[in-house]
């Protein structure tokens, strides 16, 4: 979601370089599989890193090139027929619903559809609806998780909630006391809003349900209906009312999202929780040791019904070629050898049921697998479902309007409704 100035960079694999794409760049090998996607910086690296495996074993060059705007920059890319990507890493599952629909995506071999079989067993489906055949898993990030000191909340005699009314309950007992309940900011640049959306698709799940939930991403329940209404309204009472986050409602529009937990660390601490995904735990302060200064859990559901669902975002793999080393590559990135030394350094998750937790990721990484891997229902995040001209755009600066009070409940909730009605127009 994070946006910074360079539009696009090139890593070659061989030379393990990394740079901007200008005149200086590496130039990609035609010959070579051209992947493209959302990772940057640090991400990229790490990325490129875990492809090396398959260059040494197989002979075969592999060119990334990660995008600032990858969404818009994908959707040129493939609609000029000219210049489509080999692969692409996709974190929007509603932009490969639409590539897939429009028939612009090529459908899977046999070679990677038995490796996701055998790599994610009971999980491939939950990773593949909507696109079975045509997307494999990749990456997944746990979200609806509750960061929280436990040593602030012994101190003040809190407990972790079993349900959401008892979240409900423990927000109004610390907004009585001198720290706010929630750490929570919104500015992103270009992405600005996206945090806002989190929250609502969160208390969806996790106060109206997996029922209400399905209808609602189908759907078939819209947001002018009672039941998101009501979601929109305990979003706006739990977390943006006056009291409930550290800084108050400028803080929320202003602070950049990922500095909205510095709070929690000041001493005495400015918020006592913070909801966001596993990757917040890069914006924490540097000394900060996850399970010792810091603990989450994952948001409770209306009942004590264990376990809680839990919202993630995925990133899936489609292919725009029909080439035997291409295939080779997807069956490769499928396997665990495909995210192995980018698990090795950290920041990368999957929900393979192949492979042994405590050897293959950190000891931090491993607690956000485990829940990928208990059983609990897993959904998509809905936004990532939406098509991207709403979901990663309409939706956002709407969402920005309504929470700064400059757009109302009505306008905000009728205007997507008539963007997805509009969409689902043929």
């Amino acid at each position: 979601m994070k946006r910074s100035t360079a539009s696009l960079i090139v890593v070659a694999l061989a030379g393990a370089t990394l740079a901007a794409c200008d005149s200086s760049s590496p130039t990609p090998d035609r010959d070579a599989i051209d992947v493209f996607g959302p990772y940057r910086d640090v991400e990229a690296d790490n990325f490129a890193a875990s492809l090396r495996g398959f260059e040494q074993e197989t002979g075969i060059e592999v060119d990334y090139t990660g995008s600032a705007d990858f969404v818009s920059d994908l959707q040129q890319r493939v609609e000029s027929g000219l210049d489509a990507p080999d692969i692409a890493v996709v974190p929007q599952r509603g932009l490969i619903t639409d590539l897939v629909e429009r028939g612009l995506v090529v459908a899977l071999d046999d070679s990677t559809l038995t490796a996701i079989d055998e790599n994610y067993g009971g999980r491939a489906d939950d990773l593949t609806q909507g696109a079975a055949g045509y997307v494999a898993p990749y990456r997944v990030a746990p979200k609806s998780l509750v960061w929280y000191r436990p040593d602030v909340f012994e101190q003040h005699g809190w407990e972790v909630p079993a349900t959401f009314d008892q979240l409900v309950e423990l927000v109004d007992r610390i907004s009585a006391g001198d720290a706010s309940p929630w750490c929570f900011t919104m500015a992103a640049g270009t992405a600005t809003g996206w945090a806002a959306t989190d929250w609502v698709e969160d208390v969806v799940l996790h106060q109206a349900g997996l029922d209400a939930y399905d209808q609602w991403t189908a759907g078939t329940l819209a947001w002018d209906d009672a039941t998101i209404r009501q979601a929109l309204t305990t979003v706006d009472d739990l977390v943006v009312e006056a009291g409930r986050s550290v800084g108050g409602l400028r803080r929320i529009l202003q602070g950049d999202v990922t500095e909205a937990s510095a709070s929690m660390f000041t001493d005495p601490p400015g918020c006592a929780m913070y909801k966001q995904a596993s990757f917040a735990q890069s914006w924490f302060p540097g000394d900060v040791v996850v399970g010792e200064d810091v603990d989450f859990f994952v948001m409770p559901g209306p009942d004590l019904a264990e376990p809680s669902p839990m919202l993630i975002g995925a990133d899936g793999l489609v292919k725009f070629s029909d080439d035997e080393r291409v295939d080779e590559l997807m069956a490769y990135l499928v396997s665990p050898d495909g995210g192995r030394e980018w698990a090795r350094r950290g920041g990368y998750l999957s929900a393979r049921t192949s492979v042994d937790l405590d050897t293959y990721y950190t000891d931090t990484d491993r607690q956000f697998a485990e829940l990928l891997l208990d059983g609990r229902e897993l959904r998509f995040d809905a936004s990532d479902l939406m098509p991207p001209e709403i979901g990663s755009g309409l939706l956002w600066s709407e969402i920005t309007a309504w929470v700064a009070g400059t757009s109302s409940l009505d306008s905000f909730v009728t205007t997507i409704d008539d963007a997805v009605a509009s969409s689902d127009t043929p």
